[in-house]
């Protein structure tokens, strides 16, 4: 990835229900990927554990995408599969 990576998100949840929220979170994910200014966007499973992880190339890339229908829509479909709210941090590499 290199330098460019200025913006990493992450997020950690478990899953209430894993094998419907794979699909949803494999449609997020590509979704995002072609979103101008995303780097990389995955997610990773342990079990009913999951981390995303999301490089963007600035700030304001990773705002416009946190105010799109598509991600809205997603999270209303994805919030109730997953136990508590997940652990979000927001990372800027030095």
């Amino acid at each position: 990835m290199g330098k460019e990576a200025v913006i990493t998100v992450t997020a950690r949840f478990r899953a209430r229900d894993a094998d419907a929220l794979v699909p949803l979170l494999q449609a997020l994910a590509d979704h995002s990927r072609s979103e101008p200014g995303c780097l990389a966007y995955d997610y990773y499973r342990s079990g009913d554990e999951f981390t995303s992880i999301e490089h963007w190339s600035d700030a304001k890339a990773e705002a416009t995408h946190n105010d799109t229908a598509f991600l809205r829509d997603s999270l209303k479909a994805i919030l109730p599969l997953i136990d508590g709210s997940p652990a979000v941090t927001r990372w800027q590499r030095l």
